[in-house]
C-alpha cells in the first residue's frame, strides 16, 4: 500500500531527549553523616546514608550515589590517601570501593566479601598506615597493599582477645597501633607484623569496664576512649585507663588535633580546649556523628541530619551546610499531583526524638524540594506529628497519614498545616491499644473530592471529610465483617467503592472488604461484600491483600503475599454474583513457565499503572517488575544486581503520567527511572522524533513523542510504502527501527504517520536511518 501526502516541517534532532530515557535518577538526602575525610585539595567528602557528598569551600559541589558506581547508598567507613590519591569507602558486605579523587572513577575491592570463613564481615574502619590499607571489620583487621589493592595479610587474634574480636576503632600515635574491639583496646607496633605475640591488650581489668569500646583519639600528650556510655584516658604512669570526666555526661564520638587546638565531638556538643579545661558549643537541634581524624585546615565534623557543620576557628560560630534535596531518605506513600511529587517518609519508630521528629512528609515541584516535619515546621512540632507514611491528594489540599500521630493537611496556595488527632477531632485508635493514638494506614479520595481514612484497627475505623470543613464524619464496620476483621488500608475506585483489606489483631490477612458508602450521610444504605480465598469466596490468590490500583480499563487489580489478580467488572462487585466477584489470577502467556500463573509467589508490597496501562509490581524483597497491560508477561525485571536500584524492598510507586518518569521509594532511598510511556496528548500534530539520526551501530530504539491515548502508527518509506505499522497506548512510544519482518532498513528518510480515528487527528514526523 502506498500513501501520498505532502509534508512541510524541518528535521530537527532530540539526541539529549533519547538519552534521558531509560535512564536512573537518584533522589537522595546527604544530611545524615557517617564520616568524613579531607583529600590534597582541601575538599571534605562527606559519606552519608544517601551517598558520598563532596564539599569545597564550603559549597556541595559533587554528588555521588550507586548511580555513580558506590556499592551501595550507605556505607560505614571512609579514608583517604594522599600519596595515591584515592578514597577509601567499606561496606557493611565487607565491600570497600576505591574512588580517585580527581575523575571519580571507582575500583572495588571483594575479598572480604568473597570470604566464606565469618558470616558477619563489616568495613568498620578504614586507616592508611605507611603503603597500606588496614580494614577494622567484624572479624579483624585486613591488610591491603594500596599500590597493587591486594590483600597482604588478616589478623584475626589481637593478644589475650577471642580470634575474631569485632574492630571498632584504629587509631596510630607515634610508631603504635591502637585498636578498639567488642573486648576492649589492643596495641601493636607498627612494623609490619601485627602477629599476636605483638599485641597487648586492654580489658575490663585494666579499667575500661565491660562496654565495646568504640572510639579512639589521642592529643599531643594523651589517648582518649569511649565506650557507649563512659570515656577513658590511658594513665601512661600506672598503664591502665582510667575514667575521664573532662566532658560532663557527654560522652565523645571523635576526638581530634588541628594545629595544636584539641576538639571533641559528642552528639550534642563540640568541646574545645581552652586553656586547663574545655569550651562547650552546643549543636542546637543537631545530632553530632563525625569528626574529620586527619590534620587538616578546618574544623568539620558531621551530623546526623544537619549534614556538615563547620567550626570558625576564630568566633567559634558554627555554620551548617547540607545541599538541597530531602531532608531524609525515608519514603513511603508517593502520589502525584499533576506533576508535583508528594511523599511520606515512613511509619518506623526508632526511639531517639531528633530522627523521629524528621520523619515528615515532603513535596517536590520543579526539581525542588520542600521539606516538612517537625524540626522545621512550629505547626507540626506543636503537636508531635511525626511518622507520615501514607498521602492522598484533593482540589485544594495534600493529606499525610501518620502511626498514631493523625493526619496533617497541607493547603497547596497557603501552605497552611492542620493536623488533625485525637486532640481537636474525632479520630480514634485501636480500642485494644490505645485509642488516643490513631494509625492512619489507609488514605485516599473520591470522585467527590472528599478525603477518606482507615485508622488502624479503631473502633469506628472509616472516617470522611468533605471539601473545606475540618469536621471528620465516622463509620461503623461494616456487618459483612466478623468481629475478628479489623479494617487495616483503604484504595477508592472510580465507582467510589472503598476496597478495605482487612486483619486480625495478629496482623494476619483475613480478606478484602468493598464497600458502597452510597449517599455518605446515611449510613443505614452502606452495602458490603467480603471477599477471601477459595473460588466460591472471591478468589483471592492470598487472605493478606497490601495493595490495590485501579487500571487505565477501569480493572482493580489487587496484590496480595501471594501473587496477583484483577476484577474485570468491579462496578458489580457489591451488587454482583458470585461470578462477578471472582477474582481473576494473571495467566502466564508462557507456558512452559514452572506456574500457569504469572508472579503466583511474589509478595507484592505496592503497584501503579503507566500511560500504556502497564504495570509496575514492587515487592517486599523481590525487587521491582513491569508487566504488560494484560499482567501475561513480564516486561522488564529491576533488582539490586542488574539495576541502580537502592534495594530490593520497594516501598511505594508513583508514575508522573506529565514526564513518564517513576518514582520509587525504597527501602534505602528514592530513585525514579525514565520509563517510555508517558501521558498522551489531546490533539496530535507534529510529532518528536529521536534520536535523530537513528543510527543501527549507535542506537537501540527510536522514541515518537507526541502522540494520542491510542494511535495507529504507520512507518513510510519516502516513496510511500508502508514498511512497519503497530499500535500504541500513551503520548510516547518506542520502535526498534525495523521493518514488519525483523529487518533493518535502508539508509534514508522514514516518514512517521500517527492516526486516532476516535479523536479525529493525525500525527507526522520523520526520522533519518542509517544503516
Amino acid at each position: 500500500m502506498k500513501y501520498s501526502f505532502v509534508l512541510i516541517f524541518a528535521l530537527f534532532s532530540q539526541l539529549s531527549l533519547s538519552q534521558e530515557i531509560l535512564e536512573w535518577r537518584a533522589h537522595t538526602s546527604f544530611r545524615s553523616i557517617i564520616g568524613i575525610e579531607q583529600d590534597s585539595l582541601a575538599r571534605v567528602w562527606a559519606l552519608t546514608d544517601g551517598g558520598i557528598a563532596v564539599y569545597e569551600n564550603n559549597s556541595l559541589v559533587k554528588r555521588i550515589t550507586k548511580l555513580d558506581g558506590l556499592n551501595r547508598l550507605r556505607g560505614t567507613s571512609i579514608s583517604y590517601d594522599q600519596a595515591s590519591a584515592k578514597i577509601f569507602v567499606g561496606y557493611i558486605d565487607g565491600v570497600i570501593d576505591v574512588i580517585d579523587i580527581e575523575d571519580y572513577s571507582i575500583d572495588r575491592l571483594e575479598d572480604i566479601q568473597r570470604s566464606t570463613a565469618f558470616t558477619s564481615k563489616s568495613v568498620n574502619e578504614l586507616l592508611i598506615v605507611d603503603s597500606s590499607l588496614l580494614a577494622g571489620t567484624d572479624f579483624g583487621i585486613v591488610e591491603y597493599s594500596i599500590s597493587n589493592l591486594l590483600v597482604k595479610n588478616t589478623f584475626l587474634k589481637l593478644g589475650d582477645f577471642d580470634s575474631g574480636s569485632k574492630i571498632n576503632d584504629l587509631l596510630v600515635v607515634g610508631d603504635t597501633l591502637y585498636v578498639a574491639t567488642n573486648q576492649g583496646i589492643a596495641y601493636s607496633p607498627i612494623d609490619g607484623n601485627y602477629s599476636s605475640n605483638d599485641w597487648t591488650s586492654y580489658g575490663s581489668s585494666s579499667g575500661l569496664g565491660n562496654s565495646s569500646i568504640l572510639h579512639l583519639g589521642n592529643s599531643e600528650k594523651d589517648i582518649f576512649a569511649s565506650s557507649e556510655d563512659q570515656n577513658f584516658k590511658y594513665d601512661q604512669s600506672a598503664n591502665n585507663w582510667v575514667v575521664n570526666n573532662s566532658f560532663t555526661n557527654n560522652v565523645i564520638i571523635g576526638y581530634s588535633e588541628i594545629d595544636n587546638t584539641f576538639i571533641a565531638l559528642a552528639q550534642k556538643n563540640i568541646f574545645i580546649k581552652n586553656g586547663s579545661g574545655f569550651e562547650a558549643k552546643f549543636l542546637s537541634n543537631n545530632i553530632g556523628t563525625a569528626l574529620i581524624n586527619t590534620k587538616n585546615e578546618i574544623f568539620a565534623f558531621g551530623t546526623l541530619n544537619g549534614g556538615l557543620g563547620i567550626l570558625n576557628r576564630t568566633d567559634l560560630s558554627i555554620e551548617y551546610i547540607n545541599g538541597e534535596g530531602p531532608f531524609t531518605n525515608l519514603f513511603d506513600g508517593l502520589n502525584f499531583d499533576k506533576g508535583i511529587l508528594i511523599a511520606s517518609s515512613t511509619n518506623k519508630f526508632s526511639g531517639n526524638g531528633n530522627i523521629d521528629q524528621s520523619k515528615g512528609f515532603y513535596v517536590l515541584e520543579d526539581d525542588v524540594w520542600i521539606n516538612y516535619n517537625s524540626l522545621l515546621n512550629s505547626e507540626l512540632k506543636e503537636l508531635g506529628f511525626q511518622q507520615a507514611f501514607t498521602s492522598t491528594v484533593t482540589d485544594q489540599y495534600y493529606y499525610f497519614g501518620s502511626w498514631g500521630r493523625g493526619v496533617s493537611r497541607l493547603n497547596k496556595e497557603t501552605k497552611e498545616i492542620k493536623v488533625f488527632d485525637e486532640t481537636n477531632s474525632s479520630l480514634r485508635g485501636w480500642p485494644a491499644d490505645d485509642p488516643n493514638f490513631p494509625v492512619i494506614t489507609g488514605l485516599d479520595t473520591d470522585t467527590n473530592d472528599d478525603v477518606w481514612l482507615v485508622s488502624r484497627y479503631g473502633g469506628s475505623p472509616l472516617y470522611r471529610q468533605t471539601p473545606g470543613e475540618d469536621d471528620w464524619q465516622s463509620f461503623e464496620e461494616n456487618s459483612s465483617v466478623s468481629s475478628s476483621d479489623l479494617y487495616e488500608n483503604l484504595f477508592i475506585d472510580s465507582y467510589n467503592h472503598k476496597w478495605i483489606p482487612l486483619q486480625n489483631a495478629q496482623s494476619s490477612g483475613t480478606g478484602l472488604l468493598v464497600l458502597d458508602t452510597n449517599d455518605p450521610e446515611n449510613s443505614n444504605d452502606d452495602v458490603g461484600v467480603k471477599l477471601q480465598i477459595g473460588a466460591s469466596n472471591g478468589n483471592l490468590p492470598d487472605n493478606k491483600v497490601n495493595a490495590l490500583i485501579e487500571d487505565k480499563n477501569g480493572e482493580v487489580w489487587i496484590g496480595t503475599s501471594r501473587g496477583i489478580a484483577k476484577f474485570i467488572f468491579p462496578e458489580l462487585i457489591v451488587e454482583g454474583s458470585t461470578q462477578e466477584r471472582t477474582a481473576q489470577w494473571l495467566i502466564n502467556e508462557d507456558t512452559s513457565a514452572v506456574s500457569r500463573f504469572l508472579l503466583r509467589d511474589i509478595n507484592v508490597s505496592t503497584m501503579a499503572v503507566n500511560a500504556a496501562n502497564e504495570k509496575w509490581i514492587g515487592s517486599i524483597n523481590q525487587g521491582l517488575y513491569l508487566l504488560n497491560p494484560e499482567g501475561s508477561k513480564i516486561i522488564k525485571r529491576f533488582t539490586t544486581e542488574n539495576s541502580p536500584l537502592f534495594s530490593n524492598s520497594i516501598k511505594s510507586i508513583a508514575v508522573n503520567d506529565i514526564t513518564g518518569e517513576v518514582f520509587i521509594a525504597t527501602e534505602g532511598g528514592l530513585i525514579s527511572y525514565q520509563d517510555i510511556p508517558k501521558g498522551s496528548i489531546a490533539k496530535m500534530d507534529e510529532l518528536k522524533v529521536f534520536p535523530n539520526p537513528f543510527n543501527y551501530q549507535k542506537n537501540e530504539q527510536i522514541f515518537i513523542d507526541g502522540l494520542s491515548d491510542k494511535s495507529l502508527i504507520k512507518i513510510l518509506g519516502v516513496d510511500g510504502t508502508v514498511v512497519n505499522s503497530f499500535s500504541s497506548e500513551g503520548g510516547r512510544v518506542s520502535w526498534n527501527g525495523m521493518d514488519s519482518s525483523g529487518n533493518m532498513l535502508g539508509s534514508g528518510v522514514y516518514y512517521i504517520i500517527a492516526v486516532d480515528d476516535s479523536k479525529g487527528s493525525k500525527g507526522v514526523g520523520k526520522v533519518v536511518i542509517v544503516r
